[in-house]
């Protein structure tokens, strides 16, 4: 069985996978992260690649040793991975030609990547929840915070939606995310949620349930009057990035079984990069024996991991956080960023200090050693809002391909960089949900430009009418047709936040 630790060292003893994913962020604010990797070897690849995804899936989770039986675990896959999706195949690998190979993410019920995690991490948080109840650990029940730049809390609301023993909200920033996302997440069904609206950017949001999370006094109170504990589901959490492992094992298993590259031969993987969850669940692949050479970060506006993985440094001091066409990757301060430096440096102190340096002085810089093991394995580039929306309209001209805001950053990153290799672009959600700059960028209309067509349900009709098949979603079709259930907007402090969430629970009994 695998324990877990957490990267600044606070906790002396340990954790289980369910532990871990009960905790969510470990005390003192490190993040677990596994003792040890499992191996893969070119056979393994191959016979994963005759399996379903949830057969894979259920093999990467067996082969990380979770405290939880192999029957489950082929339970809960099976579950996750199912008629939710509507491609079969889960996460298919496109191939557009020139050596360009897409992996769609968005199959998903809520059509972003999230759902690859969030349909698999709530049934593996009821698991661990029941064995938490069975063993005596806890009598509690949980509350689920979340703070989302559009996708996370939309997947998260989703998956635990009227979930047993646990409670979720869900904070956004007020007029940073798409209007469908928005939509999406104000009128997500459901009796043991709630979403608020918060002022600010999603940095705001962030640092505000991070916040309620360190306020040991409200935690106490929580459990007091509401027999509530705190978890996440944002990839702070260790549930998120498990099950994001599973598909660039998956994507490279399809790509050698279909002979887009020689069965042990390297790939490159161009990731759109904000909290650097998803690419570090490729670098984790990595590191378990999938055949990936160089992890490509792909930056919008917003652009301090390019900066960082340039530099060593990582500056956001006098950085304001730019609105783009990408909002899910509109962040600054990167959290998985920490587990990567932990692994690079194997170091909880010096993790440690990095991290007090930054919310100190809103900047720290590694050493020499550490820059030179970044620089060998990733690469960054950052792409300006209205090149990313020329290469929507490029590619659908070129390959006859939609994309959304997100792939298209990640496309052009692709192309900049080059490679001899095939290169797997990951492509993380559906361009439904960002119709507003998709018509931008099919009709050449330049960024923040105004549209004659200001709602973006009429948007999305406006986009079909451009590119012949395509189709909105039947998920999103069902999602314009319900009414808004919540309309709460706060302030971004931590109080604000915590009398929210006292309000709501005691409104809901």
């Amino acid at each position: 069985m695998t324990n877990y630790r957490d990267t600044r060292g606070f906790v002396e003893r340990p954790r289980t996978f369910t532990e871990a994913l009960l905790d969510g962020i470990a005390p003192g604010g490190g993040l677990y992260v596994p003792e040890q990797l499992p191996s893969l070897t070119a056979s393994d690849l191959v016979r994963l690649s005759t399996r379903p995804y949830a057969v894979r899936a259920a093999t990467i989770y067996e082969a990380f040793g979770l405290d939880v039986t192999p029957d489950r675990i082929a339970d809960i896959a099976a579950c996750a991975y199912a008629d939710n999706f509507d491609d079969p195949e889960v996460a298919p690998v496109r191939d557009l030609g020139d050596g360009r190979y897409v992996l769609e993410l968005w199959h998903g019920p809520t059509l972003a990547f999230k759902d690859i995690a969030l349909q698999c991490m709530p049934l593996f948080f009821s698991e661990a929840l029941e064995l938490a109840h069975s063993r005596g650990t806890t009598d509690l029940d949980f509350l689920i915070l979340v703070a989302t730049s559009g996708d996370t809390g939309v997947a998260a609301l989703n998956g635990f939606a009227d979930r047993a023993h646990t409670r979720i909200a869900v904070s956004y920033p007020d007029a940073g995310v798409s209007a469908i996302q928005e939509r999406q997440m104000t009128t997500q069904p459901g009796d043991n949620l709630t979403v608020f609206a918060v002022e600010g950017d999603f940095d705001t949001c962030q640092s505000a349930v991070k916040a309620v999370f360190d306020d040991e006094a409200f935690a106490a109170r929580l459990a007091r009057d509401h027999g509530l504990a705190m978890s996440s589901a944002n990839s702070i959490n260790w549930g998120r990035l498990l099950p994001q492992i599973v598909y660039y094992v998956s994507a490279y298993a399809d790509m050698a079984a279909r002979g887009h590259v020689a069965t042990g031969a390297p790939i490159d993987v161009c990731v759109p990069t904000g909290n650097f969850g998803d690419i570090l669940a490729g670098y984790y692949a990595k590191r378990m024996g999938v055949p990936i050479r160089r992890l490509l970060c792909a930056s919008n506006t917003n652009k301090v991991l390019a900066d960082f993985i340039a530099t060593g440094v990582y500056d956001i001091s006098g950085r304001d956080l730019v609105k783009t066409p990408s909002p899910s990757m509109d962040i600054l301060i990167s959290n998985n960023l920490e587990r990567l430096l932990f692994d690079l440096r194997g170091d909880a102190t010096v993790i440690r200090g990095w991290m007090d340096e930054l919310r100190a002085t809103r900047r720290f810089a590694v050493d020499k050693g550490t820059l030179a093991q970044l620089q060998d394995q990733f690469a960054g580039e950052w792409v300006d809002n209205d090149t990313c929306l020329r290469t929507i309209g490029a590619v659908q001209r070129s390959k006859g391909y939609l994309m959304d805001p997100h792939t298209a950053v990640a496309w052009t990153v692709a192309e900049r960089l080059g490679s001899d290799l095939p290169v797997l672009i990951v492509s993380t959600a559906h361009w439904s949900k960002f119709p507003a700059d998709v018509v931008r960028g099919l009709s050449g209309v330049p960024d923040g430009a105004p549209l004659d067509e200001p709602d973006e349900f009429a948007l999305l009709d406006r986009v079909v009418d451009l590119v012949p098949g395509a189709r909105i979603p039947a998920s999103l079709e069902a999602v314009r047709a319900r009414p808004p259930r919540f309309d709460t907007r706060i302030a971004g402090r931590r109080d604000d936040l915590e009398r929210a969430l006292l309000g709501w629970l005691a409104a809901d009994g």
